[in-house]
């Protein structure tokens, strides 16, 4: 009554909501439940996004249901602890569960990715960030650091078929110093990597960890050689630098998911950039957009003149 009492005497003064509202609908479509605080989301509230059909998206893709996150907010964000759900009619999956912060995943939080793969670990500002475990669709766990949405620093990685592979990542692969273990042969493989490639390894016969009482189909031969330590000490020294590849950037992984995500909607006519008239880029996905045809096609009816 006092609220509807100052609209009536002070119609131009603002009306500043404070306290709980069972449901605001916003114009636009989707809905708010929760605690307010000067009109904005503050304290514990549920926020549903507006049902969307493909011509919103102009044809270009198909909504994948409703988003709904359930959690605490600060000043309009998405701060504390909350979970995201995805609600496709009377289902609701989670997608994240965990701590927020400035509207952006941070902290410990667990996401269920839509492939079947599940991480729980550290995150920063949406993305993987410190210690974290995910789990793969073919089975293989990984262990250990993280940065910028990739696995880079020391981790361990176990795979379906029993190996597993201890040491440095970079970038999401394996470079620089990194044990692998050949569990059905029986054999330590200790060397430097690249990118997920070996480049200087020492293979060594260990029957303890062999899965099976077989004798490896894969002996390995006696050495040799007069002096093993300083050759080994020579190469692994050589690629001792794949240990230090730099650090993905937060703004790197922004400009490539935007470039990523609107390459589908760019389209190109076929060029041709030689006075022959002879593409020599035929299986190149993107097309020349300067004005090289242009030149290339006058310069041809010159030279036939």
């Amino acid at each position: 009554m006092n609220t509807c009492l100052e609209r009536y005497f002070c119609p131009n003064k603002p009306v500043c909501s404070t306290g709980r509202r069972a449901t605001f609908y916003y114009p636009g479509g989707g809905k708010y439940s929760g605690y307010w605080l000067c009109n904005k989301h503050q304290g514990w509230g549920v926020k549903t996004t507006a049902k969307r059909t493909s011509e919103y998206f102009a044809g270009k893709k198909e909504p994948d249901g409703q988003i709904v996150y359930e959690g605490h907010w600060v000043m309009n964000k998405r701060e504390g602890i909350g979970s995201m759900l995805r609600k496709r009619g009377p289902q609701m999956q989670l997608i994240y569960a965990g701590s927020w912060f400035d509207d952006m995943k941070c902290g410990e939080g667990k996401q269920f990715y839509t492939d079947g793969c599940v991480y729980f670990g550290k995150w920063l500002r949406n993305r993987r960030h410190g210690l974290g475990i995910q789990w793969y669709i073919d089975g293989s766990i990984y262990v250990g650091e993280w940065e910028t949405d990739y696995r880079h620093g020391l981790g361990v990685m176990f795979y379906v078929n029993g190996n597993r592979y201890e040491g440095h990542f970079a970038r999401g692969y394996k470079n620089g110093e990194g044990v692998f273990y050949h569990m059905h042969t029986g054999q330590i493989q200790k060397g430097m990597w690249e990118n997920d490639n070996v480049k200087a390894s020492v293979m060594q016969d260990e029957p303890t960890i062999r899965c099976s009482d077989a004798v490896t189909p894969y002996p390995i031969p006696r050495n040799y050689l007069k002096y093993p330590n300083e050759i080994m000490r020579e190469l692994f020294q050589r690629y001792k630098v794949f240990d230090d590849k730099p650090h993905r950037r937060f703004n790197d992984k922004v400009s490539l998911n935007f470039i990523h995500h609107y390459r589908q909607y760019a389209s190109f006519e076929e060029r041709f950039a030689t006075p022959t008239i002879v593409d020599l880029y035929p299986n190149a996905k993107f097309a020349c957009t300067c004005d090289c045809e242009k030149i290339a096609r006058n310069e041809t009816n010159i030279s036939q003149i």
